[in-house]
């Protein structure tokens, strides 16, 4: 039976694909991830033209235009707000990196997923949509090193997903503390519906699915 999180992980793979980026494109969607990744923020345009040596700030404007229609990042305005893995806000998934520095995750498998796509050492902390009691996950070498509280486990919430993903996908992919505080969470909101629980284990090779070569 396919699960909820092997359709999203198929659909980012599609979104990519269908893109067609140019090698110049491509170079600007992975400049902004490693941007997001180093200070949780897009590049200026300065920046990304220096590193991509783009012939012109058009030719950048374009691209990431480009990479907001096939929903590879988001735009608000004139100005990037996501790019998946990343969130340029605070969302209730934090990722520390081992320097101490600290990003935004856009859901639960995106903040995992940081940790395949980066190659790096993180510490998760992410809030319980129930008690907002926070989960730490330690992932080093692509394993999970601890995690607190052991019953902590990922839900993924079954519901219309038109649109972009950020909108629609991206808040029902959380972490609860257990099956306990997810139960009392969907008795108190009723609408929520069905979803999918997974093992952190089980999420954690769903990120390396979706982001282990997401930059490379």
């Amino acid at each position: 039976m396919t699960r909820l999180m092997d359709i999203i992980g198929e659909s980012v793979r599609d979104r990519f694909k269908k893109a067609n980026l140019t090698s110049l494109e491509n170079d600007v969607r992975k400049c902004i991830l490693r941007s997001f990744a180093r200070t949780g923020n897009p590049p200026a345009m300065q920046e990304i033209m220096a590193i991509v040596k783009a012939p012109s700030e058009y030719v950048v404007n374009q691209t990431i235009r480009k990479l907001h229609k096939a929903d590879i990042l988001t735009m608000q305005g004139e100005f990037i707000i996501a790019a998946y893995p990343f969130s340029a806000g605070k969302t209730r998934h934090t990722v520390v990196f081992a320097d101490g520095h600290a990003v935004n995750a856009l859901c639960a498998t995106d903040a995992l997923g940081i940790h395949f796509m980066m190659g790096e050492d993180i510490t998760i902390h992410s809030l319980c949509p129930e008690c907002y009691g926070e989960i730490t996950i330690v992932l080093k070498g692509g394993r999970i090193i601890s995690q607190s509280p052991a019953s902590a486990i990922e839900h993924m919430q079954i519901r219309n997903s038109c649109g972009r993903k950020t909108e629609t996908r991206c808040p029902t992919i959380n972490f609860f503390c257990g099956m306990g505080h997810l139960e009392q969470w969907k008795e108190r909101n009723p609408s929520i519906g069905e979803g999918e629980v997974y093992t952190i284990e089980e999420a954690l090779e769903d990120g390396r699915m979706i982001f282990g070569d997401y930059i490379k």
